[in-house]
């Protein structure tokens, strides 16, 4: 009978696991100027039971076939998940902007903004952020995996930025483990939730000029959720690991000033052929 009853606890723990917490879903847009300054966005999209009358259905179950639970979120931050806010607030970088939380239905949104001047001042707040972290440091990402922003050619111009999803996620790192130590509470599921599990990257979106790359989380009908079960169905998120987006563009400023000095050339000559005429 005892042995019955930690199976039971234990599959009950398993099942909390999967159903307890929905991570939150991180969203990044970023919007360059061609000579590479810009702002970047981030938002935090997190489910809030307590603001449903209704369990929210879990997204990797949306027909509800495979037992796996509504999303029970608000118990795991202690204060509510609007605590969240304050915490932002609280331990972000002066250089950031935590815009006031925004509610939609069940989700509350908390957004962070930062903009720069140009291009080395990005990588300057990028080194900050990432130095936050306990884990990880600027240092231990390589050329090719740090930010790049380049700018080729002479008439025409094509600016081209790159980043690496790694990167990327360890700029964030700083604010998903403040959560997880200051206020998440693991309300059962010590052990079975770890802080990777508490958020993840949602969508990736860069802009330069005309062009935009975009890649967003989607439910995916067909995707293997690899349990014993062989059950399909599940979100995908952003799985590149590398973002890539270029522009091109006339470079204006070349082509009058080239314009102006063959126009003074022309001049010049006419001026001597007029002149020796005389």
């Amino acid at each position: 009978m005892k042995k019955r009853f930690l199976l039971a606890v234990l599959v009950l723990a398993i099942g909390l696991s999967l159903t307890a917490c929905w991570p939150g879903e991180v969203g990044i847009t970023t919007v360059f100027e061609k000579d590479g300054s810009g702002t970047r966005t981030i938002v935090l999209d997190v489910m809030d039971d307590s603001l449903s009358d209704v369990p929210i259905i879990n997204p990797d179950d949306p027909d509800e076939d495979e037992g796996k639970g509504p999303v029970l979120n608000d118990v795991q931050i202690t204060g509510g998940v609007e605590a969240i806010q304050p915490w932002l607030e609280d331990n972000a970088p002066d250089f950031i902007t935590v815009e006031n939380m925004t509610t939609e239905g069940y989700h509350r949104y908390f957004t962070m903004t930062y903009s720069w001047d140009d291009f080395d001042e990005f990588l300057t707040q990028y080194e900050t952020l990432v130095d936050l972290a306990t884990d990880v440091s600027w240092a231990d990402f390589t050329a090719a995996e740090r930010p790049t922003f380049t700018s080729e050619g002479l008439y025409s111009k094509t600016v081209t930025f790159t980043e690496s999803k790694a990167v990327v996620e360890a700029s964030l790192l700083w604010a998903l483990e403040g959560i997880w130590n200051d206020i998440y509470d693991e309300a059962g599921l010590s052990g079975f939730v770890t802080i990777n599990d508490i958020s993840v990257l949602a969508g990736y979106t860069v802009t330069i000029g005309e062009e935009t790359f975009e890649e967003l989380g989607a439910y995916d009908a067909e995707a293997e959720e690899g349990n014993d079960a062989g059950d399909t169905g599940m979100m995908v998120y952003v799985e590149s690991t590398e973002f890539t987006l270029a522009e091109s563009f006339s470079n204006i400023g070349m082509i009058i000033g080239t314009v102006v000095v063959a126009v003074a050339a022309i001049a010049g000559v006419a001026f001597v052929v007029l002149r020796a005429k005389k």
